[in-house]
């Protein structure tokens, strides 16, 4: 009697195990791949962030600054008179505002119409930007320290400008304003007569800041009447 024999194909073991080693390996080589995406971009989103953080800080810290260097120019002329309160506005000088002949320095301003045009801080006519009190405001370091030069006297505040505007207004619509040796001797369309030095002041504070990289900006703008 002969026996029928079947003969069954077998996948060896080792060639097996191989051909599932491989498609595990490139499985693992694709999620590492897709990982290393997502957390590229988690990371570049993260600094992104931090960078925007970062620049609005920087802007909201630059702000509240110049508000306050405006304010120091508006408390600095607070006691001033509007002009020179012995010559009064200088007919040599056809009445224009600005300091008059002879003064030069910071201690000469005594009334307001001397601060038209001045600039304070680097770059301008006098140093600084200036406190209320007149004096220049020392750059600060970061550990609160007063920055000094090398002969050992404080730097003024590095970038920072203090521009001053003064224009002569009238009393009934201070938007509008008049020349500074503007004056009315009749009435004129209705507005009564008025001397040179008796029309209401408009001071107005321009804060710039000069980065040491990028172009000027500015600030800050306040303005104020003085009647």
């Amino acid at each position: 009697m002969h026996h029928a024999r079947t003969t069954q194909l077998r996948t060896p073991p080792r060639r097996l195990a191989c051909s599932g080693a491989r498609r595990s390996g490139a499985f693992t080589l694709l999620e590492a791949a897709l990982a290393m995406v997502i957390l590229g971009v988690g990371v570049l989103a993260m600094v992104d962030a931090q960078s925007a953080f970062i620049q609005s800080n920087l802007w909201s810290s630059h702000a509240a600054t110049a508000t306050f260097l405006a304010g120091e120019i508006r408390e600095f002329a607070r006691p001033l008179a509007r002009h020179d309160p012995v010559r009064g506005l200088d007919p040599n000088a056809d009445y224009a505002f600005g300091m008059e002949a002879g003064e030069v320095t910071l201690d000469d301003i005594d009334d307001i119409d001397d601060l038209d045009g001045l600039v304070f801080g680097e770059g301008g006519d006098m140093a600084g930007p200036i406190s209320a009190l007149g004096e220049v405001i020392p750059e600060i370091a970061i550990d609160g320290s007063i920055v000094l030069d090398s002969e050992g006297k404080p730097v003024p505040m590095v970038g920072w400008t203090q521009e001053v505007v003064v224009e002569k207004v009238e009393p009934y619509d201070t938007s509008i304003t008049r020349a500074d040796d503007y004056w009315r001797e009749t009435e004129q369309d209705g507005l009564p007569p008025l001397g040179r030095e008796s029309f209401p002041l408009r001071v107005t504070v321009i804060v710039r800041y000069s980065p040491a990289i990028g172009p000027t900006l500015e600030l800050a703008r306040v303005s104020w009447i003085v009647p």
